[in-house]
């Protein structure tokens, strides 16, 4: 062996090692300041956990999860676990009672192993939870029981109900028992930063890149499609996300791509008169505020055809869901894109119009 791989192989140990240490000792820390607030401030009240820690538009569709279980267990001191980048997201939902911002699921291993929450809801299915650092996978044993895992959860339905089940809250085959609209609680300030952008009065926001290319549509594809729109609407175009690989030479275009935080970003999708986008984060915001969506889809890893979303992108009373049979997003034409959109983006439009 090298010097030099003999570095690198003990620098990564000492890495790996500190971490989890780091971990353990983070998880025993929790349980202690959970075992004070509970013993001196609940009174007997039950403590539960709903762990969904990523990502952020699996997230927001589990939304009306929060909503369930507060119905359920309404004297509940109710913790959701999240990674600290998405902590927005669940802030300011009224039916959370604390959020936990989570270091890594060896910490969440040790602190759910004392015992320490009355009930767990563990909403990730099998091989879905690792930290690459601590190289650990946390299972979670009710999806292991019911066999749901990468390859076959959206057989179980769309995310809501997947979530639903790997927490043991829906059998296979229940519709969701309360309303299935997610919700997003914006605060003044992200409407603030919103309003101090001077956006259009008639735009449509678009996103373009997904956090995996198997769900995206070529960049060639989505100029035409931008530039086409331009042409023959009276509305101007927000690029959202966190980049952009578009050339849009018009003064009616703006690039917002890694300007903004994620509930910043949905402060400008809620104003936007409609969404164009990917099956991604962003179009899970604009089904929880409600603004019309044309979702560019296609089969995915081992499922020819599926529907992610609750609510009204679920049914398609606000979305239209453009994908051909059997065919991966990146192999729908221009023409066919173009004439999808094209069915509602006047109604859409015109309704907006001020």
């Amino acid at each position: 062996m090298t010097i030099q791989r003999f570095t690198q192989l003990w620098t990564h140990r000492y890495y790996k090692y500190t971490h989890k240490l780091k971990a353990i000792w983070l998880g025993y820390r929790a349980f202690l300041e959970f075992w004070i607030f509970k013993r001196f401030r609940l009174y007997g009240r039950p403590l539960i956990a709903i762990i969904r820690t990523e990502h952020f538009g699996d997230i927001v569709a589990a939304e009306p999860i929060s909503r369930l279980v507060r119905e359920r267990y309404p004297k509940a001191h109710i913790v959701w676990f999240v990674k600290p980048s998405f902590t927005e997201l669940v802030l300011y939902n009224p039916n959370i009672d604390q959020v936990y911002k989570e270091f890594c699921v060896t910490q969440r291993t040790v602190l759910l192993g004392t015992g320490i929450f009355d009930q767990v809801f563990e909403l990730q299915f099998r091989n879905n939870n690792e930290c690459p650092k601590c190289q650990l996978f946390r299972e979670n044993p009710v999806a292991v029981k019911r066999d749901i895992h990468v390859g076959n959860y959206f057989a179980f339905g769309n995310l809501l109900q997947v979530f639903a089940q790997c927490g043991g809250l829906l059998q296979n085959g229940d519709i969701f028992p309360i309303d299935d609209q997610p919700r997003l609680a914006l605060q003044p300030r992200h409407l603030k930063k919103a309003e101090a952008l001077k956006l259009p009065t008639t735009f449509i926001a678009i996103h373009c890149q997904s956090n995996y290319a198997p769900k995206d549509w070529p960049a060639d594809r989505w100029n035409q499609l931008v530039l086409w729109i331009l042409d023959h609407y009276p509305v101007q175009i927000v690029e959202i996300g966190l980049k952009s690989n578009l050339s849009i030479p018009s003064e009616r275009y703006t690039n917002l791509t890694g300007k903004l935080s994620i509930m910043e970003t949905a402060a400008v999708i809620g104003r936007a008169a409609g969404f164009i986008g990917l099956d991604s984060g962003p179009s899970h915001l604009a089904n929880a505020l409600g603004v019309p969506g044309f979702i560019l889809m296609g089969a995915l890893n081992n499922f020819k055809d599926y529907n992610p979303y609750s609510g009204n992108y679920g049914t398609e009373r606000n979305a239209t869901l453009i994908k051909e049979a059997g065919l991966p997003c990146a192999a729908m034409s221009f023409e066919y894109v173009k004439d999808k959109v094209q069915k509602n983006l006047d109604r859409v439009i015109t309704a907006n119009m001020p």
